[in-house]
């Protein structure tokens, strides 16, 4: 599954005239993560470096600048790789012959790419195909991003009932054994999200 909840929009139409407040209340929308790669804020360079992405582009349809139905929560990579890509002369045209991207918002985005079991984000049919080549989903960090939440949920759960547990005068020893391997496997995993970091990649 590519996302765990479908985003929906807080607001329609122009309610908010600055893309400071717009992006504030997008970030509560998308949970804080960005609408096509659904890679987490927190672990990809932080709130501030995301953008209010506008899905049909503010540089052909100028009129939907600060209209909350076309904004979207994005990082920065997939920001840049759509850019004022747009299948048409049309803002309502969002797909030409297999050409083109559906809104996140929209439960059609989710017929078109998946993620697999280790991460990896896939796509499932020819729209599928573009969107993923178009907004560079192929890319190392979203694998790993998703790897970082997914294991530090894992630790965080798995803690919770150690403490319990051990309150209660459990033997924990063999959970405390997996705890150690959680923590072993998320440190090598966000020892590569540092280095992708760094390297902006």
């Amino acid at each position: 599954m590519l996302k765990k909840t479908k985003p929906v929009r807080s607001f329609s139409g122009i309610k908010f005239i600055t893309n400071a407040t717009n992006k504030k209340h997008l970030a509560e929308d998308f949970s804080h993560k960005c609408a096509y790669c659904d890679d987490l804020d927190a672990y990809s360079c932080s709130y501030r470096s995301f953008q209010v992405e506008h899905f049909a582009p503010f540089s052909k349809f100028p009129h939907l600048e600060f209209n909350y139905s076309n904004l979207l929560y994005a990082c920065p990579w997939c920001n840049r790789a759509k850019w004022d890509l747009w299948p048409s002369e049309d803002s309502n045209v969002n797909v030409v012959e297999n050409q083109g991207f559906i809104d996140p918002c929209d439960a059609e985005y989710y017929e078109h790419l998946e993620r697999t079991l280790d991460g990896k984000l896939i796509w499932k049919t020819e729209l599928g195909k573009y969107m993923h080549n178009a907004l560079k989903l192929f890319l190392k960090r979203h694998e790993v991003i998703f790897n970082v939440e997914r294991l530090e949920e894992a630790r965080n759960r798995l803690q919770c009932s150690i403490e319990k547990e051990n309150a209660l005068g459990y033997d924990v020893q063999k959970k405390e054994k997996l705890l150690a391997a959680l923590d072993n496997e998320f440190f090598l995993y966000f020892k590569q999200l540092r280095e992708i970091n760094s390297q902006g990649t």
